[in-house]
């Protein structure tokens, strides 16, 4: 009886690691507030946060020309796979499908359709080269003239400057003008 408990408890073991596979993603998912310039003429600003109740963030997109966008980030850990869904101002969105996924980039597939109406898909690639830049790489034809280009581009994660130098400079501003009004 003993043996036969033992070998269940080793066999349930067993399966439930096998079968829990890693739900977290390789890929470390954009947070806070971040600059994209593509060559395509998209340039755009958005504000990533991370989703409460999943492996996912939620991202709100301004553009150069005012558009709008909201878009979705998740992990499928059972497919390793990393998808990015956007939509936006006259119909303008975008599908990602990453299934090269590292903690250095993710590769896949791209369609974009921008507020003009104009469609582009092919292969997408976005490399970290430090927490706060990345570069993207769009392997596309052009739908104007059929012929093949690659389009990079650049996202900057927007660091706020300190605020603590101003506000000691304002304080010693204001500390030499009641210095001067004593004065008088």
């Amino acid at each position: 009886m003993k043996k036969i408990l033992i070998s269940l408890f080793i066999l349930s073991f067993i399966v439930v690691n096998t079968f829990a596979d890693n739900h977290k993603s390789p890929w470390k998912l954009l947070q806070g507030h971040w600059q994209f310039e593509e060559e395509y003429g998209f340039k755009s600003e958005v504000v990533y946060e991370k989703l409460n109740d999943g492996e996912g963030a939620i991202g709100k997109w301004a553009d150069q020309d005012g558009n709008k966008f909201t878009a979705l980030i998740g992990w499928m850990p059972e497919l390793k796979k990393l998808v990015a869904l956007g939509f936006g101002t006259n119909g303008a969105y975008w599908e990602c499908n990453f299934t090269d996924v590292t903690s250095e980039s993710i590769k896949g597939t791209m369609i974009y359709r921008d507020t003009e109406g104009k469609v582009q898909e092919g292969n997408y690639m976005i490399k970290r080269i430090s927490d706060n830049y990345l570069e993207s790489e769009f392997k596309t034809k052009d739908p104007e003239d059929g012929k093949f280009k690659i389009l990079k581009g650049t996202i900057k994660k927007v660091v706020k400057k300190k605020r603590v130098v101003k506000k000691k400079r304002a304080a010693k501003k204001r500390k030499a003008k009641k210095k001067r009004r004593r004065k008088k």
